[in-house]
Order: C-alpha cells, then sequence, then structure tokens
C-alpha cells in the first residue's frame, strides 16, 4: 500500500489539498498528474517524488477525507449524551455534508477507481463513518450482522439529503435532521411515538 514518500508536511498538505480540489471539480478521471502539479505549485516530475502515481494520490485523499471526517465527528461526539447519539450522529453526517459538498461528492463517488486490495487497506485503516455508526448500534443492543446491515442503511438514506436539499426551499437543516432521525428510527423498527433510545 502506499508508502512514505513524502519530503516534507507542508509539501504533502499542498498536494492533498489541490488534488481533493480537483477530484471535486473534474473527477479522478479527467484530472491529470501535470494539472495536480500545477495546482499544488510543484515541478511535474517533482511530484512523483510524493507518489508513486494517480491511483496512489487517490488513496491517499479518501485516507485524508476519512481522517478528517472520523476526528470532527469524535470531537463532537465526546459532547453528545448516550441517549441522543444516533440524532447527533444523523445531524452531524448532514451538517458535514451540507459544509464540505466536495468532501462527500469525493468519498461517494471516486473510491470506485480504487482496487480491491486498496478499498481493503482504506478500509482498514480509515474506520468512516459507516463503521462509527455500526459500533453506536452495536452499543445501543444491536447485534453486530444486524448494526452492520443497520449502519450501512442509513448511511445511504443519509446519502439522499442532497437531493432533498435541491428539490426545495422547506427542507431546512433542522426538518432534514428530524426527517432522517425519524427514517433511522423506522428502519430500526422503534416505534416512533414513544420515547427514542438512540
Amino acid at each position: 500500500m502506499p508508502q512514505t514518500a513524502t519530503h516534507t508536511p507542508q509539501c504533502a498538505r499542498y498536494i492533498l489539498d489541490a488534488a481533493r480540489e480537483l477530484l471535486a471539480e473534474v473527477g479522478y478521471g479527467a484530472m491529470s498528474m501535470r494539472q495536480l502539479a500545477s495546482r499544488a505549485g510543484i515541478l511535474p516530475g517533482s511530484l512523483y517524488h510524493h507518489v508513486a502515481g494517480k491511483q496512489e494520490l487517490l488513496l491517499y485523499v479518501l485516507l485524508d477525507l476519512h481522517q478528517q471526517r472520523d476526528a470532527a465527528w469524535k470531537a463532537r461526539s465526546r459532547a453528545t449524551s448516550k441517549a441522543g447519539k444516533l440524532r447527533a450522529f444523523i445531524a452531524f453526517v448532514l451538517d458535514r455534508q451540507a459544509a464540505c459538498p466536495a468532501e462527500s461528492l469525493i468519498l461517494e463517488h471516486e473510491a470506485r477507481h480504487l482496487s480491491r486490495e486498496q478499498s481493503d487497506w482504506l478500509a482498514r485503516q480509515a474506520h468512516g463513518l459507516c463503521g462509527q455508526l455500526q459500533r453506536l448500534l452495536e452499543r445501543d443492543g444491536l447485534p453486530r450482522a444486524e448494526a452492520q446491515s443497520a449502519a450501512v442503511a442509513i448511511m445511504a438514506l443519509l446519502g439522499s439529503a442532497h437531493a432533498l436539499r435541491q428539490h426545495t426551499d422547506i427542507w431546512t437543516a433542522s426538518r432534514l435532521h428530524a426527517h432522517f432521525h425519524q427514517l433511522a428510527l423506522r428502519l430500526l423498527g422503534v416505534a416512533t411515538s414513544t420515547p427514542e433510545p438512540l
């Protein structure tokens, strides 16, 4: 998997930031290493001192995005009571999607360019929000297999929020939070007229 190839943390950050911008603007297929070098402010040949190629670069960008998102959730979740974790998790994902649309776009659409081995490596390195949600559901009593399926389904539901935001102005942040929380509770089989345990 990726080898340590960065000479300075600052240069690595420029490359990751430039790659993230280009991936959001033109996508993996249209992005060239020459464009990336120009955007990062380095010579094209110098880029290969940092990464072996375009696919390895994509892997670094995806890992970086996962780590940033995971760290943001962990920081926010520490301040949340156990009873409100699911609601807080849903609000966090929806707020993050709205605040960082390029991040969501890249994570949802560009990972398909990874090989199976790279995808497996990335899954081991980055816990990912789906894994965080699965652990949250397991702590609330769901068996591992059910928690895993439910987490995948809830994350898929949350992925549809962008379409609702574009559809009409009535989908405010608070309305989206409430709507997706209710959908998640229904998916989990929790009666919505009773106090929510999650």
